[in-house]
């Protein structure tokens, strides 16, 4: 498969660009009547909440994507280092570049023709699936 076929598959490594954008903003001060324990002049930090919802501006999306993408791959690596499980994870981006991890065992899913069609054919197929039945129907599936 060459880059104009859509969706590829390709080792789920973010390069050095993808990483790059805007710093996270910290928060800098909250309702003063949230807390009696500071002075209302001292400045707190920390993570803000994001909402979780779609992301409108595509620019912002993409640095969202690439982010998110490099820290669920990375939790992936570290769930098989730790546990020595196997582990398949597949991320498809809007333009349906495929990104993948796999442990050595898995690795012939995302090399091999057979794997690779079958990929293709789930991507291909109408979008059925509903909130309620993805995680049960597949987070419980023994093989």
């Amino acid at each position: 498969m060459n880059r104009n076929e859509s969706p590829n598959i390709s080792q789920g490594l973010a390069t050095k660009d993808e990483t790059r954008g805007t710093k996270r903003e910290f928060e800098e001060e909250e309702d003063a009547d949230s807390d009696d324990s500071l002075p209302k002049n001292e400045k707190r930090s920390g993570r803000r909440k994001i909402k979780i919802e779609y992301i409108d501006d595509k620019n912002r999306r993409h640095i969202t994507f690439s982010k998110r993408k490099a820290g669920i791959m990375k939790k992936a690596y570290e769930l098989s280092t730790l546990t020595g499980t196997q582990v398949l994870l597949l991320v498809v981006s809007e333009t349906g570049l495929v990104y993948t991890f796999t442990t050595p065992k898995l690795q012939p899913l995302v090399t091999q023709p057979e794997g690779k069609n079958l990929i293709q054919s789930c991507l291909n197929a109408p979008d059925t699936t509903s909130k309620d039945t993805t995680e049960s129907a597949v987070s419980h599936q023994h093989m």
